[in-house]
């Protein structure tokens, strides 16, 4: 199972969900927002979805991105009829609960830490 990582894009920052060849086209992003200090936080949550828009924009790139973070949890595991609270997963768990797991241990990073931005 690998780590979510940031990449920098288009100036913010992109972390691809997809995992062992699921969840293709699935992502969260921060993206500059038209007001200066402010984030845009999106994402894909499902494959093929259109993307959301988590807010009006969010202050400062960190926040923004534990906002889609904490956002991302929420929905996948409500679509998936799962628990919110944090887990581990195997590598041959299915991907909502690979990725619900790549999620607490980004957020468990805390900002600044190694992936983050």
């Amino acid at each position: 199972m690998l780590p979510l990582t940031w990449q920098d894009r288009d100036g913010g920052l992109f972390c691809d969900l997809s995992d062992a060849g699921e969840g293709a086209g699935t992502f969260l992003a921060v993206r500059p927002h038209s007001e200066p200090d402010y984030w845009r936080p999106v994402c894909v949550l499902a494959p093929g979805e259109e993307e959301r828009e988590v807010g009006d924009g969010v202050l400062g790139r960190e926040h923004a991105q534990d906002t889609v973070v904490k956002y991302a949890i929420q929905v996948l595991a409500r679509t998936h009829g799962l628990s919110t609270a944090p887990r581990e997963a195997d590598a041959d768990d299915p991907w909502p609960m690979r990725t619900l797991a790549r999620l607490w241990a980004e957020l468990a990073s805390g900002p600044g830490a190694s992936g983050r931005g």
